[in-house]
């Protein structure tokens, strides 16, 4: 099996989340995925903002609440100063 360091795995997130990978890409970034302690919330958010996307499309316009709690977190996360 082919094996993805995160610069790999994170270039073909899209495609992977999309179904767009051909099965030896899917199964390597799938394998990473689940390894990566770094990698795998960054799946998690953008999978989560994905199905957001494609909820809007469809016509539910607003965010589950623990979608929309995660988010906030995430965001108030990336805003905090450093830690010195």
């Amino acid at each position: 099996m082919t094996r993805y360091d995160c610069l790999q795995a994170l270039s073909k997130l899209y495609e992977y989340l999309d179904g767009e990978l051909p099965p030896d890409d899917t199964e390597a970034v799938r394998h990473h995925m689940e390894v990566c302690q770094g990698c795998y919330p960054f799946l998690q958010f953008c999978s989560s903002f994905q199905d957001a996307l494609h909820r809007a499309a469809h016509g539910q316009t607003d965010a589950p609440p623990a979608l929309r709690s995660r988010i906030a977190d995430l965001l108030q996360t990336e805003g905090a100063p450093p830690a010195h």
